[in-house]
């Protein structure tokens, strides 16, 4: 186990459960963003990739330091329309150093409550440099 820095949690520690309530206008804004035009979209199915900024958010309700997110893989089980109430949860399933910089990976499942999951979210985040 590396020594703790700030901006960092150990390995091992629990995240979440952080509920958030996706609305269909927010689903929408999310596939806008991204410059997506699919028949997904017109459907009203939840934007997958926003696994991505879910994970980001479950670390912040742990961590105000500045992080950079570094890797992403993402993982998609199925899909759900919005509006939507979710659930993340999430650990740190590990710690690194690379090129003397300290990393940590968080593994986050984004479900519906009480249900399986819709996504597992594996990010890398590392502290900015001061």
């Amino acid at each position: 186990m590396h020594s703790e820095r700030v901006g960092l949690l150990a390995e091992g520690v629990e995240l979440g459960p952080l509920p958030l309530t996706v609305s269909e206008a927010a689903n929408d804004r999310y596939w806008a963003g991204a410059g997506v035009e699919h028949p997904a979209r017109q459907a009203g199915w939840l934007y997958p990739p926003m696994a991505a900024n879910l994970t980001v958010l479950l670390v912040q309700t742990r961590l105000a330091d500045p992080l950079l997110h570094t890797a992403q893989r993402l993982e998609c089980h199925r899909g759900r329309r919005a509006p939507a109430d979710l659930v993340v949860e999430g650990f740190v399933t590990r710690r690194f150093l690379k090129r003397e910089r300290e990393y940590m990976v968080v593994e986050a499942v984004v479900s519906l409550a009480g249900e399986e999951p819709l996504w597992t979210s594996v990010a890398t985040f590392t502290p900015v440099a001061r």
